[in-house]
């Protein structure tokens, strides 16, 4: 019998929520073989951060190097980084042994504790990781931080404009909506940009990352306000230069239980790709899973406790 593989870089989490521990969780949950190697230590549970401690760069070389030489992923999921010195050995590697199918979330800092990335850390991701994933998962904080180091930066592949988004519905699908994007009469500069920031849509956030950073970007709606959890995916599209905006609807989930949400999303999507779904299809079967795992409660710690990663498959 074979078993898709599947790759986490990512952080540890001692209380079992997020990070590698998280990620492990979902990728058998999925129906995968997961792999972890580490970008740091924590010291956290359902409280929050304390304190983060890196792991060496040559050791997350050789954890990467050592693993991917004898069980190459079918997929791979990059979460927590430290440092730029760590984006470089993984974006080396990446390279190095022709990874396909690479998710990246991309974490700042998690909802309570100490920051995760610098902005140092943030550019070098944004300027090398990026360009090689297969998609950008940012939550709508994460997004805005990201356009602001593009715009504050000069962070740019091509000197075009941002564009004003139109929605015209193309499917019928209530769970998936394509929109696509329409261009202003005046562009917009990277300065402009970086000064709105603040006020873009998550469709306009997707967009303007997409095509600055040539990936797929899944802006996650967890973050805002309403009754639904909607999110957007941006992808490149031959039939028009602006690409297209998929609309991915849910309806948000009260629960003191939301740890680890978005390190499930993309071990979630990553596992599906590497059993072969589409990238479409492997979206919309991870925010099935995160949502039951949202729904289930379980109430783990003192804190906002871990998601249930088991939910799904008890079904």
């Amino acid at each position: 019998m074979k078993i898709p593989t599947v790759l986490s870089i990512a952080g540890s989490d001692p209380s079992g929520g997020a990070g590698i521990q998280g990620d492990i969780k979902t990728i058998f949950a999925e129906g995968c073989y997961g792999m972890g190697v580490v970008t740091g230590l924590t010291v956290q549970n359902t409280l929050g951060v304390s304190d983060v401690m890196p792991v060496p760069t040559e050791f997350l070389y050789r954890q990467i190097d050592e693993v991917i030489s004898d069980i190459k992923p079918e997929a791979t999921k990059i979460g927590m980084i430290v440092s730029a010195e760590q984006v470089d050995v993984i974006v080396g590697l990446i390279k190095r042994h022709s990874l396909e199918n690479v998710i990246v979330d991309p974490v700042i800092a998690p909802t309570s504790g100490a920051a995760f990335a610098s902005e140092e850390v943030m550019k070098s991701m944004i300027e090398k990781l990026f360009p090689l994933s297969t998609l950008v998962t940012p939550n709508l904080p994460e997004a805005k931080r990201i356009c602001e180091i593009i715009g504050c930066q000069n962070l740019k592949l091509e000197d075009d404009g941002q564009m004003q988004y139109q929605a015209q519905v193309q499917s019928k699908d209530i769970s998936r909506i394509k929109i696509q994007s329409q261009p202003q009469s005046k562009p917009q500069s990277q300065t402009e940009i970086y000064g709105k920031a603040a006020n873009l849509s998550a469709p306009e956030l997707a967009c303007f990352i997409g095509q600055r950073c040539g990936c797929s970007v899944l802006i996650k709606g967890g973050h805002a306000e309403g009754s639904s959890a909607t999110d957007y995916l941006w992808t490149a599209s031959d039939e028009n230069m602006m690409g297209c905006t998929t609309e991915f609807i849910g309806d948000r989930v009260e629960t003191t239980s939301s740890h680890g949400t978005g390190c499930a999303l993309s071990s979630s999507i990553a596992a599906n790709m590497a059993k072969g779904h589409t990238l479409e299809v492997a979206i919309e079967i991870g925010k099935e899973y995160v949502t039951t795992a949202l729904k289930s409660d379980m109430r783990i710690g003192t804190g906002n406790g871990s998601i249930d990663h088991g939910a799904l498959v008890r079904q």
